[in-house]
């Protein structure tokens, strides 16, 4: 499965052909957010052709369709992501109600792929504007990761590992597109990430994400790179370590110091990519901010954060991301 996008492109075509006899379907209706009926209409089609493996090619949300299609089911999945948000490494996928314009979130280990496949060639053609807002997607897995509540000390390493390179990668491929070290830089850096928030739990920045999400469908990454400063300022104070480690591996002239350094760094890291700066700039009406810190602030997810965070607290960060 693949995005319509993905369907007529050579990369796909390589898929098909190594594939041979034993592909017995494609569905290639992929939408961002991953509708409902749009896993309904997957799952119907394996269900149909006796599926046994799914091969998911493209972003997160061909991930996150492949995970529906075999979750609660005897099929593996193999991935072969297209981007950087490090989706195909984590347990977790959610669907969108488009009626009630809400987005469930879920846990399933079940979901995890049996192989995934990374090949910096298949992200030579990523546009800028989708290179960054992804691969700021991954660099909020490993950030989030390094503050959990429930921090795995094995998991640190690899999330402070995975924003190095990050950080490192991700203007290089702003830079030059065709770059293919760095490339494979951001891909290791989005493997990085997906293990660590895969074996850690979300908080604040993933959480209102999620509920922006569903409520505007604004792209993921795109939410991501506006609300990710703002959330780190607001946990500053109370994870002061976590955040001094994450500074620390920002290289010059973007590290800060101080609890807020690794905010400041952030922020600099994404007004120099091709993403908007603020929520009015990515489409998010003004209308939707009360009621969407509303169902936040509610959600076990922002409960999870290392900072206690109430409705009131939620809307701030909203209305200074607007």
């Amino acid at each position: 499965m693949c995005s319509p996008s993905l369907k007529a492109s050579a990369h796909a075509a390589r898929v098909r052909a190594t594939l041979g006899a034993r592909l017995v379907a494609e569905f290639t209706e992929v939408e961002p957010h991953v509708p409902r009926e749009t896993v309904d209409a997957a799952r119907g089609l394996a269900q149909q052709e006796t599926v046994d493996v799914v091969v998911a090619m493209g972003g997160g949300s061909a991930m996150g369709v492949g995970k529906g299609v075999v979750s609660g089911e005897r099929r593996s999945l193999i991935a072969i992501p297209t981007t950087y948000a490090g989706s195909e490494m984590t347990p977790v996928f959610g669907t969108t109600d488009r009626a009630e314009r809400r987005k469930s979130v879920r846990r399933d280990d079940s979901v995890l792929p049996t192989l995934v496949v990374y090949d910096p060639e298949v992200t030579l053609d990523l546009s800028p504007e989708l290179t960054a807002s992804t691969g700021i997607n991954a660099l909020a897995h490993c950030v989030e990761a390094c503050y959990a509540r429930d921090l795995n000390p094995l998991v640190l390493p690899v999330a402070l590992g995975g924003i190095a390179r990050i950080v490192r990668s991700l203007p290089l491929c702003n830079a030059n597109g065709r770059d293919i070290d760095a490339r494979e830089d951001l891909l290791t850096g989005a493997y990085l990430a997906g293990f660590s928030i895969a074996n850690a739990a979300m908080a604040l920045h993933h959480g209102i994400c999620h509920v922006l999400g569903g409520r505007t469908e604004v792209a993921h990454g795109v939410l991501n790179a506006i609300m990710l400063p703002h959330v780190m300022r607001f946990n500053a104070d109370a994870v002061p370590e976590a955040m001094d480690a994450i500074a620390r591996n920002f290289p010059p002239p973007l590290a800060g110091e101080g609890r807020v350094g690794a905010a400041t760094a952030t922020a600099a890291l994404v007004a120099s990519l091709p993403v908007p700066q603020r929520l009015r700039d990515a489409g998010v009406p003004e209308t939707v901010l009360d009621s969407v810190a509303a169902e936040a602030a509610g959600n076990s997810t922002v409960q999870a954060n290392p900072k206690p965070v109430g409705e009131a607290q939620v809307r701030a960060l909203l209305r200074a991301a607007w």
